[in-house]
């Protein structure tokens, strides 16, 4: 009885120290970075640098200058929108709706003097709204990389009243 005892506490760690050197295996090219992590105390900043949408925000946080507005379109329920609105503070925001109409987005380009429009998910088809502002001349098109679009806005080029 006892031999058995100690015949399976000796397989646990055998199979203990097993799991340990392939774990070690493993891990062992992320080790120096998560060492160097560690000691930098910069804990979150590699899951946040993984992902597209936070470098996205980045990059536009560089080109929008800090007392500019902007137009924020997006679905509310992706909840992104309040990430954005972190990284991009101080700069004022407006918040639409993709499927906005063209008078809507055009009044609030006039009335805010929004000087860039952001649109988060590049890949959805546009809806009115932005489908105007892409033909319209007051727009253009910036060249950022990333998951959404971003439109340079001359609002004194938006003439008129709009009215659906």
């Amino acid at each position: 009885m006892i031999k058995a005892k100690v015949w399976l506490v000796r397989a646990v760690l055998l199979l203990w120290s097993v799991q340990l050197i392939w774990l070690t295996w493993h891990f062992a090219p992320e080790a120096g970075e998560l060492v160097e992590r560690a000691a930098g105390r910069r804990w979150g900043a590699a899951v946040r640098l993984e992902d597209p949408f936070y470098q996205w925000l980045q990059t536009l946080a560089e080109v929008i200058p800090p007392g500019a507005t902007y137009i924020f379109v997006d679905d509310y329920e992706a909840g992104k929108e309040i990430e954005a609105r972190y990284h991009l503070t101080p700069r004022k925001r407006v918040l639409l709706s993709p499927e906005v109409p063209a008078s809507l987005l055009f009044y609030e380009v006039r009335q805010g003097k929004a000087t860039f429009v952001i649109i988060r998910d590049r890949d959805k088809p546009p809806g009115p709204g932005v489908r105007a502002a892409l033909d319209s001349p007051a727009f253009q098109r910036l060249d950022i990389p990333g998951p959404g679009l971003v439109l340079r806005v001359d609002y004194s080029r938006v003439r008129g009243e709009f009215y659906d």
